[in-house]
């Protein structure tokens, strides 16, 4: 089950696309995408999550986490890629 999310950026997409990128990799995760959409994935405390992101406007992006650990909530996942994208 997936689940979507909105975030509204403070930047400029791109700009908060390469700072997310970079996080996501450097930290031993997968990054693909374009200021439209894309895809990432990773290990963190909480396991391992897939998500997906698409550009809804110039400042607003929907995320979708597509894959999780089983016990970890939702809304725990969705607080921590927030920090990510501001």
């Amino acid at each position: 089950m997936a689940h979507s999310f909105t975030i509204k950026l403070s930047e400029d997409i791109s700009t908060v696309l390469k700072n997310v990128e970079s996080q996501i990799t450097s930290s031993g995760g997968n990054f693909q995408g374009n200021a439209d959409r894309g895809a990432f994935d990773g290990t963190s405390i909480l396991g391992h999550i897939k998500g997906e992101y698409c550009s809804i406007s110039e400042s607003k992006i929907e995320i979708t986490i597509r894959s999780k650990p089983f016990l970890v909530p939702y809304s725990v996942i969705e607080s921590e890629i927030k920090k990510y994208f501001s």
